[in-house]
């Protein structure tokens, strides 16, 4: 299979999954500290989102703050594990025989008339109100139905002011084009950022 146009992709083998899961958790040595600001691990039980502090060179994860709500990333409660950035992420799943990952890293020549050019898309993340105010950097946000989660940003009140769903997240995909039918679909797809509309 060829690459998507517009990316690289960079196979990681199971060693080199638990090094960067190591690292998330301070136990081993940096994995290309600053390329990535944000994490997302989707855990057995639950889910915790993260942010690269560049003062300290550490994640701070929202199971420090909010630990009833989300869970300490770990390699028997882990199921896939994003951490993103601009340029780049690193997606870790579990596997039955360990860790599988890639590294999916954006070309710097990009063709702006290709039609089959990376595409950004923004979509809405869960929450329009604060349950609980910041805490280190992260707010547990949530709804009325009882659904909540802390995210890796600093909220208040009033950015939820009017029923108001301020938070995003951005995915990039990446597309392919079938060679006999013109067809063209996603390839890949990545997250980029999480951000406050204003």
């Amino acid at each position: 299979m060829k690459e998507p146009k517009g990316c690289t992709i960079e196979r990681l083998d199971n060693d080199a999954c638990k090094a960067v899961l190591n690292w998330v958790r301070k136990e081993g040595e940096s994995c290309q500290e600053g390329t990535f600001p944000w994490l997302l691990a989707h855990c057995h039980d639950g889910v915790t989102w993260g942010r690269f502090d560049i003062v300290t060179k550490d994640w701070l994860l929202s199971s420090k703050p909010f630990p009833t709500l989300c869970p300490q990333v770990s390699e028997s409660n882990l199921l896939e594990i994003r951490l993103f950035g601009s340029e780049r992420e690193i997606l870790i799943w579990q596997t039955e025989t360990g860790f599988s990952g890639r590294c999916l890293i954006d070309k710097k020549e990009q063709d702006n008339n290709d039609p089959c050019r990376p595409d950004n898309e923004t979509r809405i993340l869960l929450g329009d109100r604060v349950l609980e105010t910041s805490k280190g950097g992260f707010t547990c946000v949530g709804t009325a139905r009882g659904l909540k989660q802390a995210v890796p940003l600093e909220c208040t009140d009033n950015d939820f002011a009017e029923g108001r769903w301020p938070l995003r997240v951005t995915m990039r995909h990446y597309f392919e084009q079938d060679d006999e039918t013109g067809a063209v679909r996603v390839a890949a797809s990545r997250l980029v950022t999480i951000f406050k509309e204003n």
